[in-house]
């Protein structure tokens, strides 16, 4: 048992120092300062934030678009911080830290202490949501959040008290003004507690009936909900004249995913929605449930593959999609089998179905991600504990079946997908080395038109835009030697032929 303690200790430990790591070298990065991102969503929640501070209630004057939670618990951070990036990024770190040691408790209460501690491991050195933790993006509460109430579900039917039920309900709440998809599994819910293998669900009503104990613990965890959203519903009714539960974005996104020209990613499409009794609309849920499963990290805003180049930190986080999704869905399977796991295992499959539902992401999977690192951790166990027992056959069928998915799911998309990120991160980089020079941080121009540089060095701009750092900074003879290169690469680059001109003019002079 103590040496059980170490262990998970320790991942909590290192965890957060990933974390941390991350976020300090996110921090020199083109992808920090989101108010220099536009349409990205770092730069709305960004702006959103800091409207909140000014107009709490009206912010623009109509109902929320977006989910409100991110944007006011931002707005908290920046308010107790001065409006610090770095300090929000901060504490979603510890946030998310919270979240290792909350599915280390769901896996033990979904088998025992090896799977949690498997659980907390794997999730604490996944790449990507290391990555989307410190960035200022509501990924990392969303998925927080969601773990906290699978949590507190479990929880409330351990201690069997009003006052779980309402902090379940609270937690429910949050996470609904979050992602307002966790909603849909309200009727799982229903079931998962009729189906509880235990009969008392609240000790003072011992003597009566199942159902009605069901009631009253859904009434309690039901009112606590409702008065948490009220706010922002009573909030769009009062802005706009129009009552709107929690936000408005969800048929713009229902559009996005299931029109006649929908990719299945995320792409604004031009055609007609697709009616959900249409063969196109069929086949294209096909599709996305095989985009969902492809172990390929489908970016937006942020690209881990290029993420991963500019900070170091993110090789030592080493999970990834590709090997949590085949043991987990192994994994969720035999779990499946026992009543007591079946709100957890209706949770995640509530989890993976919105997302297909919609479009695909990688940072869209994190919440069903999670709860796969615990059906990761219930298969791994399984398959020692078989081991052990001398079973050899019956756990390598399971590990071939997980093998097998892995293999059938590995395949990655073309250069055409990954060359669009490479152009955004050309452009962010530009726009970020041209602020940093206007506001005289010479350093921070110097250290991103570097990683420009490095990992585009056929790009004539990454050697133009170096050049110009060089120049603001008085080093004209490296200055000159990158418009050198750039005319290299594309000898119809007037600017930097002007550039250079001048520089060996005034070379001239002296």
């Amino acid at each position: 048992m103590k040496y059980r303690k170490i262990i998970l200790a320790t991942i909590l430990i290192a965890g957060f120092v990933l974390r941390l790591c991350t976020l300090i070298q996110l921090s020199s990065t083109t992808f920090f300062n989101p108010s220099l991102m536009d349409k990205h969503d770092q730069r709305t929640f960004h702006l959103w934030a800091q409207s909140i501070l000014k107009h709490p209630v009206h912010v623009d004057g109509d109902a929320f678009y977006m989910a409100p939670l991110y944007a006011y618990f931002l707005a908290l951070l920046y308010a107790v911080s001065g409006g610090s990036i770095f300090f929000a990024g901060l504490m979603q770190a510890i946030v998310d830290t919270i979240a290792i040691y909350l599915l280390y408790r769901i896996g033990r209460t979904i088998k025992d202490e090896n799977t949690g501690i498997i659980a907390a491991g794997l999730y604490a050195f996944y790449q990507t949501i290391v990555l989307y933790s410190v960035t200022i993006l509501s990924d990392g509460l969303i998925t927080f959040l969601n773990i906290f109430f699978i949590f507190s579900l479990y929880r409330a039917l351990e201690k069997k008290n009003r006052l779980s039920w309402i902090l379940c309900g609270i937690v429910f709440g949050l996470a609904a003004l979050a992602k307002p998809t966790i909603l849909a599994f309200i009727p799982f819910i229903i079931v998962g507690l009729l189906l509880w293998p235990e009969k008392i669900l609240i000790d003072h009503q011992k003597k009566t009936k199942k159902s009605f104990q069901i009631t009253m613990a859904i009434l309690f965890a039901g009112l606590a909900c409702t008065l948490i959203i009220l706010p922002a519903s009573l909030r769009n009714l009062a802005v706009s004249g129009k009552f709107v539960l929690i936000c408005t974005n969800g048929p713009v996104n229902w559009q996005i995913g299931n029109s006649s020209d929908s990719t299945g990613l995320f792409y604004y499409p031009s055609g007609h929605l697709l009616h959900p009794a249409s063969i196109d609309f069929w086949k294209l849920l096909i599709k996305k449930t095989l985009l969902f499963f492809n172990s390929y990290e489908w970016p937006q805003n942020l690209s881990i593959y290029i993420a991963r180049e500019l900070i170091p930190a993110l090789k030592f986080a080493f999970v990834k999609f590709g090997l949590i999704v085949p043991l987990g869905v192994v994994g969720l399977f035999l779990a499946a089998r026992k009543k007591k796991n079946f709100l957890f295992v209706s949770f995640t499959i509530v989890q993976i179905m919105w997302v297909i539902m919609f479009f695909i992401t990688e940072r869209y999977r994190f919440p069903a991600v999670a709860c796969l690192t615990v059906f990761t951790g219930f298969l791994i166990t399984q398959v020692i504990d078989e081991i052990r027992t001398k079973k050899i056959v019956l756990p390598f069928v399971k590990l071939a079946i997980a093998g097998l998915w892995g293999y059938i799911f590995g395949w990655t998309p073309g250069q055409l997908f990954n060359d669009m990120y490479w152009k955004i991160f050309a452009k962010l980089s530009k726009t970020n080395i041209v602020y940093n020079l206007q506001t005289n941080n010479n350093r921070l121009a110097e250290k991103i038109a570097s990683d420009y540089k490095k990992l585009l060095p056929q790009d004539p701009d990454s050697h133009f835009f170096l050049a110009c750092v060089y120049a603001q900074k008085g080093i004209m003879d490296k200055a000159e030697q990158e418009l050198t290169r750039t005319l290299e690469l594309n000898p119809e680059h007037e600017l930097a032929r002007k550039f250079l001109d001048e520089i060996r003019k005034n070379h001239l002079s002296h």
